[in-house]
């Protein structure tokens, strides 16, 4: 490692944390921040796609990661369009061709792992599908539309009569968080109607509500087979269920969705923050906060605000903003480190430890436009 790493990973680790208030919260100065840290690692991708973390132990990024980078698309044409840059909406295209690129015989995207050969993955393929829509609604290029139904033709066929996709998993676990696949599915039928992509939704929401207990909670949210999920997991499903049920005018969905969001909001500690993990009846699992949860929680109160003018999610969803802006580093003089988010704070906590993954700055770049719009 660098010298400057190990001074940077003592930095990091030693700094007091200085608590920001809501309503101080400079919105501008964060959400350049965490752009100018994406478009870093957009360059150390190397391969035109958005790198897939900054380790901050080991001082060196990873590779391109294609899940990420699909669904980072939609972010980067928000921020163009917010701040009058039109550079930032050539890059999200130039991400779109990228993940043309580095398309699956079968039209699916894999799951970064360096030197393997890249299967098609469930989750990963759904991720991609918003990026070549966005480029899509921009550009009118018929690519990207083609990419996209081929993708999702790849994700039916795939689809257990269960409503699961039980094949074509990360790590071989089937989880709850392909809710996130549906809503995939029914934002590409939207652009290229197809029944059998809303067919093969229903199922998946369908599976997903019986994964979920009384309190809101979801069996099979984790990574790992018997592991508690992650704050990540967890807003990965409710997002999916409550955007699929608004698509689908389904009160079923968007009930179960508004179920863990409430149980969340009851979770939320007094500096803004979750536990980074949440075992059966919301037991928390640790100490320390998944950022990038956060972020996701607080977009998930904002939707829900948006919905029901509640002004406790409003009130939650900017404590935890601000949480989450209490931690990005603006002064560094280092740029990989510079305006990111870590994936748990304190660093050393146990989801994405030491390091800084791209999606953390989507979901704060996602939370200081919706927090905007509130």
């Amino acid at each position: 490692m660098k010298t400057t790493h190990w001074a940077m990973l003592f930095r990091q680790l030693l700094r007091p944390r200085a608590p920001l208030a809501p309503n101080r919260l400079a919105v501008e100065k964060h959400l350049e921040g965490a752009l100018a840290w994406i478009l870093v690692a957009q360059r150390q991708g190397g391969d035109g796609g958005i790198a897939a973390h900054f380790d901050l132990l080991r001082g060196r990024w990873a590779p391109s990661y294609p899940e990420t980078t699909g669904y980072t698309i939609p972010t980067l044409l928000a921020c163009a369009e917010r701040l009058g840059r039109p550079a930032l909406r050539d890059t999200a295209i130039d991400l779109a061709s990228y993940l043309l690129r580095v398309r699956t015989p079968e039209g699916g995207i894999g799951h970064w792992r360096p030197g393997a050969e890249q299967q098609p993955i469930v989750f990963d393929t759904g991720q991609a599908l918003f990026g070549w829509i966005a480029a899509y609604q921009q550009t009118g290029r018929a690519e990207y539309l083609q990419a996209a139904t081929q993708g999702a033709d790849w994700l039916v066929r795939m689809q257990s009569p269960s409503g699961a996709w039980q094949q074509g998993q990360h790590l071989g676990v089937v989880k709850v968080i392909d809710t996130r696949v549906a809503w995939a599915l029914l934002a590409t039928a939207a652009v290229s109607p197809n029944p059998s992509y809303v067919a093969a939704a229903r199922a998946n929401l369908d599976w997903a509500l019986q994964q979920q207990q009384a309190d809101g909670w979801f069996e099979q949210a984790a990574f790992w087979t018997g592991a508690d999920p992650f704050t990540h997991n967890i807003v990965y499903t409710a997002e999916g269920l409550l955007e699929c049920g608004l698509l689908l005018d389904e009160p079923r969905y968007t009930s179960a969705a508004e179920r863990a969001a409430q149980a969340l909001l009851e979770q939320q500690r007094p500096d803004g923050s979750l536990s980074g993990k949440y075992g059966p009846h919301w037991a928390p699992r640790a100490h320390s906060s998944c950022l990038t949860g956060d972020c996701q929680a607080a977009l998930l109160w904002l939707r829900l605000y948006g919905l029901k003018h509640g002004q406790g999610y409003l009130g939650a969803a900017r404590r935890a903003i601000a949480f989450v802006a209490s931690t990005q580093e603006l002064r560094a003089s280092d740029e990989n480190v510079r305006g990111g988010i870590a994936g748990s704070f304190p660093l050393y906590g146990e989801y994405e430890r030491f390091k800084y993954p791209n999606w953390a700055a989507k979901f704060f770049l996602d939370a200081l436009l919706a927090m905007e719009l509130a």
